[in-house]
Formats: C-alpha cells, sequence, structure tokens
C-alpha cells in the first residue's frame, strides 16, 4: 500500500500565474450556493463579514466600489480549518493567492470537492485492495471511513512521475474527466494529494472490465448482445468526439461492466491518451496505444484523428463476434507488424450481412472510409433493431469448440516481407488476458522495445 501523509510541500497543479480576483459580469454566472461567511484578512490580520456566492468554478464576492469580482478556484488546494473565534472555515490556496472562509461551509466543501484538490485522503479512505498496476498508475479499491461506501481509487506516485511530461499529462486527464459527463464514462468524483502521490476518487465498477468478462466465460456473445454493447460505445465516444476529444486506447480492459453478468451498462475508462483535436482540424502524429488495438495509420507514423477510435471499437466489436484478436501473436513483432498492417478479413465473423458490413466499415485500413460515431449509430443495421434496449437473458451461448473452429478460419494478410501468407491468429490465451496489454515505446527502432509501455503526451 502506498505510505503518504497530508500535502505539506507545493501543490504538483500549481504553477506560475499570478492569480487574482478578477472582474465578472454577473449576468454570465449561474449560482448555486449563497451565503455569510466571515473572510479571514491575512495582510490586515482581521475577520470580515461578507456575502459569498459560487458559480463553479467560481466564489463570487461583492464590493460596493468594485462590483463583482470572481475567482477560479480549478484545481485550488481545499483544506477545512477551524478558529476559536469564528469556528469552521475553508482554506482554499492557489500558488500564492490564499483564501480563508468561516461559517456553515459543509455544503461549500462538498460542491468545491469536485473542483479542487484536497489534502487528507488517508484520514478519509481507506485502502483494502490492489486491483490494476501499471508503469503510470496503480487502482485500488477503498473505504470511504465516515460511510463505509466502496470506491475506485486511481494513484499516481510522484516518484514515477516524468518531471515535464507527468503533472501535464495526469492535469490533462483531469480536465477531460471533468469536462465528459455522461453515463458511458467514468466519473470523477473528487481528488486528493499526498507529499508522495495524487489521488483520483471514482464510482467503483464492481463487474470487472471487459477483458475479465470474456477470458471469465470462454466464450462469446450472441451478435445481438455484441451489437448492443458496441452501441453503448458509440454513444459515449460521439458525445466525446462532439467535445473534440479523442479517446486514443480503446480495449477491452479499459470498458468497465456495472454488472459482471451482463453487458447492459458499460463505462468507458482511462482517459490517460485522451487527447483535444484542435480548432484548426490539424492531425496527430504522436504514437500511442496498445498493440493490437491501435488504428493502422497511427503505426505508421501518419497524421490522424478521431477516426481512430471508430477502429477501436470495430476491433472491440471483432473481438465480442469471434472471441480473439485479428492480430493476436505469440510474437510480440508480428502482433506490431499485423496491427500496422490493419486488414482484417471479416467474411467468416458468425454475424448477419448487415453486421458484418457495418465491422467492415469501422475496420477499414483507411480512416477516411471509416464512418464518424453518428454515421454508425445511423447504420441500418442499428435501424433495424427494436427500440428497447433490452439485452437477451441468454446473451452467452455459442461453446468453446465453436470458437475454435471461427479460430481456424481466422486468416492474417498477406505480406511478403513477413513472409505471413499462412500465419493464423491464434485465440487469446489465459496469460495473455491476465496481464496488461503493453504500451509502445516510440523511442525504439527494433520492434521488441516496441512493445514496452509508455505515455506520452502530444
Amino acid at each position: 500500500m502506498i505510505k503518504d501523509t497530508n500535502l505539506s510541500t507545493r501543490s504538483i497543479f500549481f504553477d506560475d500565474q499570478d492569480v487574482q480576483w478578477q472582474s465578472k459580469q454577473s449576468q454570465e454566472l449561474n449560482i448555486t450556493l449563497r451565503g455569510l461567511f466571515h473572510i479571514y484578512k491575512e495582510a490586515k490580520s482581521h475577520y470580515k463579514l461578507s456575502e459569498l456566492s459560487f458559480s463553479p468554478p467560481y466564489i463570487i464576492k461583492q464590493s460596493k466600489k468594485q462590483g463583482s469580482k470572481v475567482l477560479d478556484i480549478t484545481n485550488a488546494v481545499m483544506e477545512k480549518v477551524k478558529n476559536n473565534i469564528v469556528g469552521e472555515g475553508i482554506l482554499l490556496q492557489r500558488n500564492k493567492l490564499k483564501f480563508y472562509m468561516y461559517g456553515q461551509v459543509e455544503k461549500w466543501v462538498e460542491a468545491f470537492s469536485e473542483l479542487c484538490i484536497q489534502i487528507n485522503f488517508h484520514e478519509d479512505f481507506f485502502l483494502y485492495r490492489l486491483i490494476s498496476n501499471s508503469q503510470q498508475s496503480k487502482v485500488y479499491f477503498a473505504e470511504y471511513r465516515s460511510t463505509k461506501i466502496d470506491y475506485a481509487i486511481k494513484v499516481f506516485e510522484k516518484n514515477k512521475f516524468d518531471s515535464e511530461i507527468g503533472p501535464k499529462a495526469l492535469k490533462q486527464e483531469i480536465e477531460i474527466l471533468r469536462l465528459i459527463k455522461n453515463e458511458y464514462f467514468t466519473k470523477l468524483l473528487k481528488i486528493y494529494e499526498g507529499n508522495e502521490a495524487v489521488y483520483l476518487i471514482f464510482e467503483q465498477q464492481k463487474g470487472g472490465d471487459l477483458q475479465r468478462f470474456i477470458k471469465d466465460n470462454d466464450n462469446i456473445l450472441t451478435e445481438q448482445t455484441a451489437f448492443q454493447a458496441i452501441k453503448q460505445l458509440l454513444l459515449g465516444i460521439s458525445e466525446m468526439h462532439n467535445l473534440n476529444y479523442m479517446h486514443r486506447d480503446l480495449k477491452p480492459e479499459n470498458i468497465l461492466l456495472k454488472n459482471k453478468d451482463s453487458l447492459e451498462c458499460l463505462i468507458i475508462s482511462d482517459l490517460g491518451l485522451a487527447e483535444k483535436v484542435n480548432n484548426e482540424k490539424k492531425q496527430l502524429f504522436t504514437i500511442c496505444g496498445t498493440p493490437g488495438y491501435v488504428a493502422p495509420e497511427v503505426l505508421k507514423k501518419e497524421p490522424y484523428d478521431q477516426k481512430v477510435d471508430i477502429y477501436g471499437i470495430g476491433l472491440i466489436l471483432y473481438i465480442l463476434l469471434t472471441g480473439c484478436n485479428p492480430f493476436q501473436s505469440f510474437i510480440k513483432e508480428e502482433t506490431f507488424e499485423l496491427n500496422m498492417i490493419g486488414h482484417v478479413n471479416v467474411d467468416k465473423v458468425n454475424c448477419s450481412e448487415l453486421g458484418k458490413d457495418l465491422l467492415r466499415h469501422m475496420l477499414q485500413v483507411s480512416p477516411n472510409q471509416r464512418p464518424t460515431a453518428k454515421q454508425a449509430l445511423r447504420h441500418q443495421y442499428f435501424r433495424n433493431q427494436s427500440t428497447q434496449d433490452t439485452f437477451p437473458k441468454q446473451s452467452i451461448v455459442i461453446t468453446k469448440n465453436k470458437i475454435d473452429s471461427i479460430h481456424s478460419q481466422q486468416i492474417s494478410p498477406i505480406s511478403q516481407n513477413l513472409n505471413f501468407d499462412k500465419y493464423k491468429a491464434p485465440p487469446i490465451k489465459s496469460q495473455y488476458l491476465r496481464q496488461g496489454t503493453p504500451k509502445i515505446d516510440i523511442h525504439q527502432n527494433n520492434y521488441t522495445n516496441q512493445m514496452n509501455k509508455f505515455r506520452k503526451v502530444s
């Protein structure tokens, strides 16, 4: 477990900006809280009774001389304080600015917790189980001490941060998590920081992830269930794309389940590689993702955009329908090469012709020939489905013998350079499912080293 103490050093969320109260028109604000508080003036060492309002992300104070002034508290460090004269209060600090407010602060602490960084993690939570461990972070189950409710905690140890890339990547992940608020994405509840680590608090999804679901069942889904699961991913990614972001690392282990026995409610997680698409529509070149789940244009170091997510969802659909990854190999270099070629033969997939048509379009090697998420949702396959979002009770009906038969028919594309004309993609073995899939190290030229894990911000 992490040995940590309450934050007593400079927060990694601080920067060199001069944070000040700013003027802002009141009609632009949506007030959610209002109250009277004793404001401590540190420079004058006295308290002043003032009315404060809250319109996320701003605290608003009124001044007879200067009118409304606002303070953006995004990523401010929040600490509960107590004074013998004025009672309980809140200390907010952003860079060099400190703001003390005393009074009835309970509701304000809860409201601020979505935006601010708290410092007393181990006083509030008890870590009891390590769920996953990667190069960048660890995920634990933890109990909130006061309510006994369980949560998922994503822990970033500071000593493993790259001094420049690490904090920047973490801030970007938090920014996206706060921005994307829909039922298909994991919800960020609170953030804590200690001297040794940063802790992101999420709702606990008790169903595990899609990769574990496939392994535990040792078989594949019916067509109807597979496509209804994919429809959820398309709906979620469509909203993400509307906000000009792309995920860039869609794979079964990043899809969480609310219920371990059902795919009725899927949650997209791990936005550590998510990236913003800028207004100029410039495409990215940064190589990132997981070999076996990456759009081919990324591995070829070609420019790419949000269509990489469509390819990733297409691969997940292929896995749900066949039980295997089309690029899986016992040799890491082959996985990388097959993924870079990107061709997937869907003719032998056991589903309807309309289903194959949608799958074929999502897995087009050329991103220009892939649909957008919205276009995929308008495909005739989904139009023909019932408007009821019910899942069949007998969702898993195909035996392992059937899977093995399908596996034997999956032939990889021919490549003279790789001599893969007789190569057959094997089924996913348990040892590969149990371990996380590796990231790509773009600093190495040989394919073996390209399978090492990494995170990189564009």
